[in-house]
């Protein structure tokens, strides 16, 4: 099978480096294995059931008390202790989801912080370690400071800061474009809000899992 499938040239990824040594030794094929690849077999075993609905195997418990780096670095980012044992399905799909909430976020990193780089040469506020809601939000308020926006902007901000933004869009006319600011400021307002409740549930399924676990901690250590 492999021999049908290999490209003349091509490395082939395996989940297992003892996989990678019997191929090579065998087939002559050079095989690929690092983090990377890691991560990608991660992915593939735990989506495998989706992917192959005929696979009746289950997960290995050396399977499942690894972890993904992209689970921690949700993990670390949001302040959360989690021991490999604790990890669940219900966790794993929570913090897939926290971490596509991130990213959709992350997308408008760059032009975020390129445009906030305006507001300290033409209105003197410095935005330089604003988190990009808090850009998106000014951005918006300059742009379009007759919209009413959900909530109260005025908490994000100090009051010659939320005057400058309301009286100061004209002076952006030319740096700023209005549709693509509220679109932006829409879309991570909306993830944000997503992001909020999925994090809450992550944090109810940690905390379930993390009793669960020193439970059975607890049955080890007494017996």
């Amino acid at each position: 099978m492999i021999m049908k499938n290999i490209v003349p040239g091509q490395k082939l990824a395996v989940g297992k480096r003892e996989y990678g040594e019997i191929i090579q030794h065998r087939l002559g094929i050079t095989c690929l294995f690092d983090e990377n690849v890691l991560e990608l077999m991660w992915g593939l075993k735990n989506c495998m059931h989706h992917l192959v609905p005929a696979e009746t195997k289950e997960l290995t418990k050396e399977d499942r008390l690894h972890m993904s780096e992209g689970m921690k670095t949700v993990f670390r980012r949001y302040g959360l202790e989690v021991e490999p044992e604790m990890v669940n399905k219900d966790i794993i799909k929570m913090t897939l989801m926290v971490y596509c909430c991130d990213r959709l976020v992350n997308n408008h990193s760059e032009s975020l912080r390129a445009a906030a780089k305006h507001l300290k040469d033409i209105s003197a506020i410095d935005a330089e370690h604003w988190g990009l809601f808090k850009i998106a939000t000014a951005l918006k308020i300059l742009s379009l400071p007759e919209e009413i926006l959900p909530g109260d902007p005025r908490k994000l901000f100090s009051r010659d800061e939320y005057s400058k933004l309301l009286n100061d869009g004209h002076l952006y006319d030319d740096k700023l474009l209005k549709g693509a600011c509220k679109m932006v400021f829409e879309e991570v307002f909306k993830v944000r809000i997503d992001r909020h409740r999925v994090i809450r549930v992550l944090i109810h399924d940690v905390r379930e899992a993390r009793k669960k676990y020193e439970a059975a901690q607890g049955l080890v250590s007494s017996s």
